[in-house]
């Protein structure tokens, strides 16, 4: 049994314990890539899979119909002509009393369409069948994310060497793309953020034409695809020599994410898996200054469940793969923030990422 035949044999299971007789998952110009391709293996940008308990149906058009016959061994492979209607058609043919649409991915228009021509069918919107397989990876997905890692890793290490000041944000962004696609990445995972001096306190930045400046905080963010699997790294670095002050909020956010790596495990739920890099800096004084969760699931997209939040109601099980990224924000001045991959397990987690982070570096 392929691996392909074993992941639609879980999502079989998860309809007959939720009483569904099919599913239906419409990819429409990459709108539902991952779980098609996490499915299938086919990573075109169109493609609609219907699943029941005894037959699986894949539709795309002239596009990719051929690449589809060579990719995909494992479903009945058809030519779609007309989207709607022909979707529509197949649905019909397989009698079913109802049957469950992705509904996070699926447009309200393509919805409605679908509901119009099948009054026999109940149309059943579900988020998360997919997803939640997908948050616990097999032995060859976390092969393929540490290979996303190690590149990562290796391209931290290049872009350091490139530093200087009066080099510009958007400059070092350019020269992290041109190094992952020269040496084996087959995209970025996320465009690259590189926050100089006060735009290091902005969680989510666009690097701009802003030249770096002695004695700036310097916050790199990349992560690079490999075999269709991401990576996720930041680190925050010192251009020229730290100052106290910058020494002691790296210090903090270190110490809160080596808090949180030390608690992981199996077991777990988000608030729990959340709560010791919340603690931590919250007594440090700087609470309100870290807004986001602690990390985010990761695999074929950067972000994917389970959360590692206050928020979240996920529970951590082995083979899941997450970030832990605390940090801490200061407007004006600069922000640290420090990030690796971990795979949970039954007793503790492995860490992926390699790139340095035991004292801030100054560069």
């Amino acid at each position: 049994m392929n691996t392909y035949t074993i992941r639609l044999e879980r999502l079989r299971d998860h309809l007959r314990r939720k009483r569904l007789e099919g599913f239906c998952l419409v990819n429409v110009e990459s709108s539902d890539r991952s779980n098609l391709y996490y499915l299938t293996g086919f990573s075109g940008s169109f493609g609609t899979l219907l699943v029941t308990k005894d037959r699986q149906i894949f539709l795309t058009d002239s596009r990719y119909i051929t690449r589809a016959r060579e990719t995909i061994s494992n479903y009945e492979v058809l030519e779609l002509k007309g989207r709607v209607t022909t979707v529509a058609t197949q649905i019909k043919r397989l009698q079913l009393k109802n049957i469950a649409i992705n509904s996070p991915t699926t447009s309200t228009w393509l919805f409605h369409q679908l509901r119009d021509r099948l009054p026999k069918t109940k149309l059943v919107p579900v988020a998360g069948l997919v997803e939640t397989l997908r948050t616990v990876k097999d032995d060859s997905e976390i092969q393929a994310i540490e290979r996303a890692i190690q590149l990562t890793d290796q391209t931290f290490e290049f872009i350091l060497g490139r530093v200087k000041p009066g080099v510009t944000e958007r400059e070092l962004a350019w020269e992290i793309e041109k190094y992952a696609r020269t040496h084996g990445a087959e995209a970025l995972a996320f465009p690259s953020i590189v926050a100089a001096g006060a735009a290091s306190a902005m969680p989510h930045y666009e690097p701009q034409d802003r030249p770096v400046q002695h004695g700036d905080f310097l916050l790199f963010d990349l992560g690079l695809k490999v075999d269709r699997y991401c990576a996720d790294l930041t680190r925050t670095v010192v251009v020229g020599r730290a100052t106290s002050e910058q020494k002691k909020i790296y210090n903090i956010v270190l110490e809160a994410q080596l808090r949180a790596i030390e608690n992981l495990r199996a077991g777990l739920t988000s608030k729990q898996a959340d709560a010791p890099a919340r603690e931590t800096i919250k007594n440090a004084g700087y609470g309100q200054h870290f807004g986001h969760g602690t990390g985010h699931g990761l695999g074929l997209d950067v972000h994917e469940g389970p959360r590692l939040s206050p928020l979240g109601k996920d529970k951590l099980q082995a083979g899941n793969v997450v970030t832990i990224e605390p940090g801490i924000y200061l407007p004006g001045w600069g922000g640290v923030r420090i990030e690796d991959v971990a795979v949970i397990e039954e007793q503790g987690c492995r860490v992926l990422t390699r790139a340095p982070k035991k004292r801030l570096m100054e560069i």
